[in-house]
C-alpha cells in the first residue's frame, strides 16, 4: 500500500476507493441493505402512528421483523465478502 494521496485538485471529489464501503461492489450492496434495514425500522414506527388503536398489528410487525432481519443478514454477509475481497487485494 502506498502512503496518503493528497486532496484532488481537479475538483473532482474525494477518492472513494479508499472509504470503507464504496471500495467494492459487495461493500455498496451491504451499505443498500442497511439502509433498507433502517428503512423498515422508522416504517414499523409509522404503523403504530397510523393504526387505529395504535398498535401496529401482528401481520405489519412480522413483516417488518423479518424485512430487518434479511435485510440485517444480507447486509453483513456483503460486508464481510467485501472485506475478504479488500484483504485479497481484489477491487
Amino acid at each position: 500500500m502506498t502512503g496518503s494521496v493528497g486532496p484532488v485538485s481537479n475538483g473532482s471529489g474525494p477518492d472513494r476507493s479508499q472509504s470503507r464501503f464504496f471500495c467494492n461492489l459487495p461493500r455498496k450492496i451491504s451499505l443498500v441493505f442497511f439502509l433498507i434495514a433502517f428503512a423498515a425500522l422508522v416504517i414499523g414506527g409509522g404503523f403504530a402512528e397510523i393504526s387505529s388503536n395504535g398498535a401496529p398489528t401482528s401481520l405489519e410487525t412480522a413483516i417488518v421483523r423479518y424485512v430487518i432481519l434479511g435485510s440485517l443478514v444480507v447486509a453483513a454477509t456483503a460486508y464481510v465478502i467485501g472485506g475478504r475481497m479488500r484483504a485479497g487485494g481484489a477491487r
